[in-house]
């Protein structure tokens, strides 16, 4: 039976280890999903919340897998654990039978579950995770109430800290579908998935689904793109499809993948979330691209030098995007300068071009708000974040071997998947045994301290 025990703690423990980091260290992929279900089940949109309500969840399943596994609070973390899977296996056996979410996020962008399967999944920690509750009063502790405490809480400040990083930079692990080394001409069999595209907007405390044909007035205001699957899966393509538009809803892929050099695309998918500072950074970039000419050693690393275009990749509507672009277009018209601009397509004598794309696509080319990617003849070659980007780091990857850039991405980001779970996984096995040994010798010490004690008196 203490095989089995330790067996069961183990697999439970590693699962909720494993799910909780791979959904922690992508707080914005891991939100994406929240509202996915949300709309599923309860037809309703979370909002920002989606985003905290992501990073609680991952939390406490991270919380949950290292108290298991390190037998750390275990009467109550195993009822923990065994109400979160009863609340799985409900969801996915829900999603299972009305097709409702395709994929269940159980483990982020690493790997990807049908719905059944999942389910699946689920019946069996679920019923590990009853026979570990079962067997709850016979966990003995490894540590004094004081180190329990002091281990619970510094676990629980390393994933939310690792999932804050994510939030302000870009993942460590780049593991979605628009990763560094990507071929975006490539992914076929998408033509067998067909999406439907809605708009959400809200008025006066109500909110409606428009469609792209049929939007409403400026007095409503814009919430929200999504896109549903209607025919196909998303996990019978090859990869999430890459479609651009331009204003008129003209499709625009080809044209701009096609551009001979490095082509830099700017993610905008939330109107609020754009700062002053990203559209100071946005317009200096623009203003590099366009650059007349070379006068000193700034310009020697500008984008134009290079033969770099810069895109504005929005999720937004036209109107909103442009609304959002205003202070730039402002600043352009104030410098008289609109004839320097006339390669961008003269939109509004922005510095750039702008075309539109898929939220859900969007999010997932760049998690970032405002962040940069680089993508040469259709490859995706590095990322920034909205934080992290600027003129001369975007110029020294663009005059980089695109090629060897990728593959140094591309390992790094592997490198920190593998190396950081294991050392999770063995930092607590470890830390256990010690804590165990320590509490064991540290006890004995107190019981012959009070037996000498006892004897003492006693005489």
């Amino acid at each position: 039976m203490k095989f089995v025990r330790t067996l069961a703690r183990y697999i439970v423990g590693i699962v909720f280890i494993v799910s909780g980091f791979l959904k922690g260290v992508d707080p914005v992929g891991t939100s994406l999903k929240v509202k996915e279900y949300f709309h599923a089940f309860l037809n309703m949109d979370p909002g920002h919340w989606a985003l905290w309500i992501g990073i609680a969840l991952c939390t406490v399943e991270f919380l949950t897998g290292v108290c298991i596994l390190k037998v750390i609070k275990f009467r109550f973390f195993s009822g923990v654990a065994l109400l979160m899977c009863i609340f799985f296996a409900g969801v996915t056996f829900f999603s299972a039978y009305t097709g409702k979410v395709s994929d269940c996020g159980c483990f982020g962008d690493v790997i990807h579950l049908d719905p059944w399967p999942s389910f699946y999944k689920n019946l069996v920690l679920l019923a590990l995770t009853i026979f570990l509750y079962s067997q709850r009063h016979r966990a003995r502790p490894i540590a004094s109430n004081f180190w329990e405490w002091a281990f619970l809480f510094g676990y629980a400040a390393f994933i939310v800290g690792v999932s804050l990083y994510s939030m302000h930079n870009l993942p460590p692990a780049d593991l979605s579908d628009f990763k560094p080394g990507r071929d975006l001409f490539k992914g076929d069999s998408t033509s067998m998935v067909k999406y439907k595209t809605e708009i959400l907007y809200s008025k006066d405390g109500v909110t409606k689904k428009f469609s792209l044909n049929h939007l409403p007035d400026s007095s409503w205001k814009y919430v929200e793109t999504i896109s549903t699957v209607i025919e196909g899966s998303e996990r019978i393509a090859h990869k999430m499809p890459f479609l651009l538009k331009d204003a008129l809803g003209e499709d625009v892929t080809e044209s701009v993948l096609r551009t001979e050099g490095p082509v830099i695309f700017i993610s905008f998918y939330d109107a609020d979330g754009i700062t002053d500072d990203d559209l100071g950074k946005l317009k200096n970039l623009g203003d590099s691209l366009n650059s007349p000419g070379s006068t000193g050693l700034l310009d020697a690393f500008s984008s134009a030098n290079l033969g770099a275009k810069v895109y504005v990749l929005s999720a937004l509507t036209p109107e909103e995007t442009m609304a959002s672009l205003k202070p730039i277009s402002d600043a352009v018209e104030k410098e008289d300068i609109s004839d320097v601009f006339s390669a961008s397509y003269g939109e509004r004598n922005l510095p750039f071009r702008i075309v539109y794309g898929d939220f859900k696509t969007i999010v997932t080319f760049n998690r970032s708000n405002g962040g940069a990617t680089y993508v040469n003849q259709g490859l995706i070659v590095k990322k920034w974040s909205a934080a992290k980007y600027s003129n001369k780091r975007i110029a020294d990857a663009v005059s980089k071997n695109p090629t060897a850039l990728m593959a140094g991405t591309e390992e790094r980001s592997r490198l920190f998947l593998i190396v950081s779970l294991a050392i999770i996984v063995g930092m607590v096995l470890i830390v256990r045994f010690i804590s165990k040994a320590l509490y064991k010798t540290v006890k004995h010490t107190m019981e012959v301290i009070e037996e000498i004690g006892e004897d003492e008196s006693s005489s």
